[in-house]
């Protein structure tokens, strides 16, 4: 089933331009889909009582046009088919039907205790999957070119404002990490996405953060104090 919300664009989710931040258009879009589990089931906290969890792995993200403060968005999400341990997930944006953003997501389902993956088969959703797999104009799977040369651009700590319960950095939060660290914000606009999640950043953790460039893409790794590798990413800007 598809699940929709609307909402209203938040003045505060507005950037330097006037235009809504990529991070709170991932956002609305996680919104709607945790509104879905939290109706149908199970819901985060019913997985975390029964010790499991999801954990985002990896996010698709292309935006189309920008956002300004009251617009007002449809968002739709629905579960697609799933194989062994990995949860599939397509979210969709509109206003005034036009579409605006488009996302995959790839889950993994954890268990809390042992940190082992589990099956997507063993939960029992009270939704059905949908057939409709969204056709990205991005790589499935992306390695940063062995030709770019990541340079160390600045450390940040992780800080109560970026956790949530999991008491580790919110998946939503790396795309205001990676755009803090984007030259020229005030004359362009991120277009696309695509962020790798390999390891958590808990609460009190330093990262470092490289950029390198390609062009009008850039690419981002963290990394935490012991040298594993937190995120990667390929974000590609257009000029406003």
């Amino acid at each position: 089933m598809i699940y929709t919300e609307e909402y209203r664009i938040n003045s505060h989710d507005c950037d330097l331009n006037g235009f809504a931040r990529p991070s709170a258009i991932l956002r609305y879009m996680h919104e709607t889909a945790n509104l879905q589990l939290n109706e149908y089931g199970p819901s985060n906290d019913a997985l975390r009582a029964d010790g499991k969890a999801f954990i985002l792995s990896k996010i698709n993200l292309s935006f189309y046009c920008a956002l300004k403060a009251f617009d007002r968005i449809r968002v739709e999400t629905w579960a697609c088919e799933s194989r062994g341990v990995s949860f599939y997930r397509c979210t969709r944006v509109l206003k005034d039907n036009d579409l605006v953003a488009e996302m995959v997501g790839v889950f993994a389902l954890v268990d809390i205790n042992n940190k082992s993956l589990c099956r997507v088969s063993d939960i029992k959703f009270g939704f059905d999957e949908e057939s409709t797999m969204l056709e990205l104009d991005l790589p499935a799977r992306f390695r940063i070119p062995e030709g770019v040369d990541l340079a160390l651009q600045g450390e940040y700590t992780v800080s109560y404002s970026d956790t949530d319960e999991n008491m580790h950095m919110n998946n939503t939060n790396y795309l205001d990490l990676f755009c803090n660290f984007l030259p020229d914000n005030k004359n362009n606009r991120v277009i696309t996405a695509v962020i790798n999640y390999q390891s958590e950043a808990p609460i009190g953790e330093t990262v470092k953060i490289y950029r390198g460039e390609d062009d009008d893409v850039y690419y981002f790794r963290t990394v935490r104090h012991d040298g594993a590798v937190n995120s990667e990413s390929r974000i590609m800007v257009d000029r406003i």
